[in-house]
C-alpha cells in the first residue's frame, strides 16, 4: 500500500475539501441554468455609434418580449421560432430607425458566461441558454444579462426578489444571486473555476 507524504496528504486533503465546499454552489448554478435563458446582444463594432445602437436595440428586444407575454411570465418552451422571428423583427427595425442597414440575426443558443455582477444581483459562471442578437458584422462588444425571467428589465430593479419569484426562482436560489461578503465571493470563484474546466474540456 502506497504511503503518502504529509505534504501530498495535506494537498489531497485540501482538494477534497474544496471539492465538498464547492459542491453546493455549483449544483446551485446548475438549478439557475436550467430556469434562465441570458439575453446576448453583439454590436456591428465598437465604434461609439454602434455601442449606442447595441443598446437601443436591446430596449427594443425587452420591450417586445415583454409585449409577447401579454403580462404573463415568460415560459422557456415559448422562446420558439415564432418567438425569436418576432424579437428579430423588433431588433431590425429599431436598426433600420436609427438610420441603418444592419442586418439583424437571432438565435437560441447554449453558451458559455463568465461571471457577470449587476446592479440588483450576480450571475456565477458556466453554461445557459441565450438568445443571441447579432447586429450586423458583430465585431463590438457585447452586452447581457436575463431575459427569462426579466431580470434586467427597468421596472424590475425596484422589486428584483418579486421578479424572480414569479419567474420561478426559489429563494435560496435568489440568495444565492443576491448574497455578498468574502464566503459569496469565494463560492462564485469556485464555480468560476470548474465551469471553465468543464468548458475547456468540451472544447
Amino acid at each position: 500500500m502506497m504511503k503518502l507524504k504529509r505534504w501530498e496528504l495535506a494537498l489531497l486533503c485540501g482538494l477534497l475539501f474544496t471539492l465538498l465546499w464547492g459542491a453546493a454552489p455549483i449544483r446551485a448554478q446548475s438549478r439557475l441554468a436550467d430556469k434562465l435563458v441570458r439575453l446576448h446582444v453583439i454590436a456591428n463594432s465598437d465604434s461609439q455609434e454602434d455601442q449606442a445602437l447595441k443598446l437601443q436595440v436591446r430596449d427594443a428586444v425587452l420591450e417586445e418580449a415583454r409585449a409577447q407575454t401579454q403580462g404573463q411570465p415568460l415560459e422557456s418552451s415559448r422562446i420558439d421560432s415564432a418567438f425569436l422571428e418576432h424579437i428579430r423583427q423588433a431588433a431590425q427595425r429599431e436598426v433600420e430607425e436609427q438610420g441603418y442597414d444592419y442586418p439583424v440575426q437571432v438565435e437560441r443558443t447554449r453558451m458559455y458566461f463568465d461571471t457577470r455582477e449587476y446592479d440588483t444581483f450576480s450571475l456565477p459562471a458556466g453554461d445557459y441558454d441565450a438568445v443571441r442578437v447579432t447586429i450586423g458584422q458583430a465585431q463590438g462588444r457585447n452586452w447581457w444579462c436575463v431575459m427569462l425571467p426579466p431580470l434586467c428589465a427597468p421596472s424590475c430593479e425596484a422589486d428584483f426578489e418579486q421578479t424572480a419569484r414569479e419567474g420561478g426562482l426559489e429563494p435560496g436560489e435568489i440568495r444565492f444571486m443576491t448574497k455578498d461578503g468574502v464566503q459569496y465571493a469565494a463560492r462564485f470563484k469556485i464555480v468560476e473555476w470548474w465551469g471553465e474546466l468543464v468548458h475547456s474540456l468540451k472544447g
